[in-house]
């Protein structure tokens, strides 16, 4: 095994458990030298690969007796990392994230500027729905995923119950809920207002 292979497992054996992408070697070797490395470490069983480009070392748990591998949200968030797409979670995947809803979902759905793109791991679903960029770079990625839970509970749809929920998840927000988010619809800006308000008590 020649270093450059023997250096990436290295990296990976130390590391087990994290995702790696071809990007993520590229000061060792050139494109096509790292790809196909990682392609005949995946081969010998010495790594896995998990999607198109993308590998880990699966970590060995002794109490399960088994195997275990990166969920599908650390799989969608180095998939955009590896094109350098900017996501936040959206519809019951961001539900999900904000405790609005407690169930594993089998299709995880982000907003991106990047390209629309879906993508299959493990039985699960992951899409990247392409949006304007102000939804999500003009926000922190906390705000980004409390806009979306909004969004996909819908206009009519929000009850006293799930403002408590988003408002304890509100707490993350850095941001003003109130001057930093003139360009929403306004009926999202007095949803976010209410939130504020049994955030901070008023």
């Amino acid at each position: 095994m020649n270093s450059i292979a023997k250096q990436i497992r290295c990296i990976m054996d130390e590391n087990q458990g994290k995702i790696y992408s071809i990007n993520d070697f590229y000061d060792l070797g050139t494109k096509n030298t790292v790809k196909s490395i990682l392609y005949r470490l995946s081969e010998e069983k010495e790594i896995v690969r998990l999607l198109d480009g993308l590998y880990t070392k699966p970590k060995f748990s002794k109490i399960l007796n088994e195997y275990s591998y990166p969920d599908a949200s650390a799989v969608a968030e180095k998939i955009a990392d590896k094109f350098s797409w900017t996501i936040a979670p959206a519809g019951d995947t961001a539900l999900n994230y904000t405790g609005l809803s407690t169930q594993v979902p089998n299709v995880y759905v982000y907003i991106s500027d990047g390209p629309y793109r879906e993508y299959v791991y493990r039985g699960k679903t992951i899409i990247f729905k392409h949006t304007t960029n102000r939804y999500i770079t003009s926000y922190s990625k906390e705000l980004s995923i409390l806009i979306q839970a909004i969004k996909a509970l819908g206009k009519d749809q929000i009850r006293e119950v799930d403002m408590r929920k988003l408002a304890v998840y509100a707490r993350v927000v850095q941001e003003d809920l109130k001057k930093d988010t003139r360009k929403l619809p306004v009926w999202m800006q007095n949803v976010l207002l209410e939130i504020e308000k049994i955030r901070d008590g008023r």
